[in-house]
């Protein structure tokens, strides 16, 4: 081979090399997806790393995806893990924008539209409504979808239902009737309310063992899940169970509800007169996330089998 034709040959490897360098190269499908949110259809991460969570801490955590920052009510939640709980920032309520900024969060969650309209400026944020989120089961398949998480969620609602079997045998070996119904009601700043199922307080697990709230109180969770009523009015909301909270730092000793427990109208409950009145603590009926549902399974069935002993 001569010198002038390696040349040539040197030379056109060389422009073909330049050009492969040069040349508009196809453009690759960012790697998100679309979700409709209450703030309009936004481009999520497939696979986020970073992710700011406020109210909703739990339902991440129980897809398995990383978070970074939350709010100090949400990471007080004792059913969740401590360990990662600690590696987080509290970015405060309303969210700091400061806070969250330092985090450099791939993902940010909000529900509400004015957390939503600061973090918008910082990084992807979905605003989801607390509606979405009240019954377990949807809840689930929500955030699988905008977490691109299936097979996480497929695997917690299988161990949801694994646990919730083991407590219906419980209930079933103690002669507790599931077709019994059953009522929530919370002492909350001095005024008394009957919750529906979309509230916590245990409701959502006594529904996964086959229980269901009194007639009463099923119009109240089709409606607005909440409502606020007398003491007088209690005769028309109870029901076979009845759970009861109290906001109160002062617990069951708070006095409001210390005099209402001494109010004839109280004591004439069935509920009341057959032991059924279950008083639980507040923080470990407050959350609603899957790991606290799953974990109230397991106390609500040893209250109902202590209060029918």
């Amino acid at each position: 081979m001569s010198k002038k034709f390696q040349r040539f040959v040197s030379v056109l490897l060389a422009a073909f090399a330049l050009l492969v360098i040069f040349l508009p190269r196809p453009v690759v499908a960012a790697d998100t997806h679309a979700f409709k949110a209450a703030n309009g259809t936004i481009q999520v991460p497939n696979h986020p790393k970073r992710v700011v969570a406020g109210l909703y801490l739990g339902q991440v955590m129980a897809l398995g995806v990383n978070v970074v920052g939350s709010t100090k009510l949400e990471m007080a939640n004792p059913y969740l893990d401590q360990a990662k709980i600690k590696s987080m920032t509290d970015v405060g309520t309303p969210m700091s924008a400061e806070a969250v900024l330092k985090l450099k969060p791939d993902l940010i969650i909000t529900n509400n539209e004015s957390d939503t309209k600061k973090m918008e400026k910082i990084a992807p944020t979905v605003q989801i409504p607390y509606q979405k989120t009240q019954q377990f089961t949807s809840s689930m398949n929500y955030f699988a979808k905008l977490l691109n998480r299936p097979k996480q969620a497929k695997a917690f609602k299988k161990s949801f239902n694994t646990a919730a079997k083991k407590q219906i045998k419980r209930l079933n070996a103690a002669k507790i009737s599931r077709k019994s119904t059953f009522g929530v009601y919370e002492m909350q700043s001095n005024k008394l309310y009957a919750y529906g199922s979309g509230f916590s307080r245990g409701a959502q697990a006594m529904l996964a063992l086959g229980f269901k709230l009194s007639k009463p109180l099923q119009k109240v969770d089709s409606g607005a899940g909440f409502k606020e009523i007398s003491v007088e009015s209690l005769p028309k909301y109870q029901a076979h169970y009845m759970f009861v909270t109290t906001s109160s730092t002062k617990g069951q000793k708070d006095p409001v509800l210390v005099a209402m427990k001494k109010n004839p109208i109280w004591k004439s409950l069935a509920a009341v007169k057959a032991n059924r009145v279950i008083e639980l603590p507040f923080n470990k009926m407050y959350y609603y996330d899957p790991y606290a549902t799953r974990a109230q399974l397991k106390i609500v069935t040893d209250a109902l089998i202590k209060a029918d002993k």
